[in-house]
């Protein structure tokens, strides 16, 4: 189980595993809603906004300060969170300028900065554990 850990924790795995799943979750927030299978629970949308942005924050981070998990300033963690957070934003935007079927909400950019904030949770408990 460490080996795979450690395998993870390289920086060409983290960077190949954070392009693959930025570029997973364009694509998912994007299709049509109308191909998004319905789920019947209260602010399940908000849940999924935060959940996906806080793995993707997570992802980011730990293959920012893959090379030097030390000298980790707090500048550098706010570039990382800022951009995923304008990550969300865009997509928000493009939701409405380029699909029919979604729209763009303040609260899922909301739920997004409350993922960031999660996924950068995550990371400080996860840099200790490895």
């Amino acid at each position: 189980m460490m080996r795979l850990i450690k395998k993870l924790s390289e920086p060409r795995t983290l960077l190949l595993l954070g392009v693959i799943y930025t570029l997973l979750i364009t694509i998912i927030l994007l299709i049509p809603s109308s191909e998004i299978p319905r789920i019947k629970v209260s602010f399940i949308d908000k849940i999924a906004h935060v959940l996906i942005h806080g793995f993707l924050s997570l992802i980011w981070l730990m293959y920012c300060f893959s090379g030097d998990k030390y000298h980790i300033s707090v500048k550098n963690v706010f570039v990382v969170l800022f951009i995923c957070f304008s990550y969300g934003v865009v997509i928000e935007a493009a939701q409405h300028w380029f699909t029919l079927t979604r729209s763009f909400d303040i609260f899922d950019i909301v739920a997004n900065g409350f993922g960031s904030l999660l996924g950068l949770l995550s990371y400080w408990v996860f840099r200790k554990i490895i």
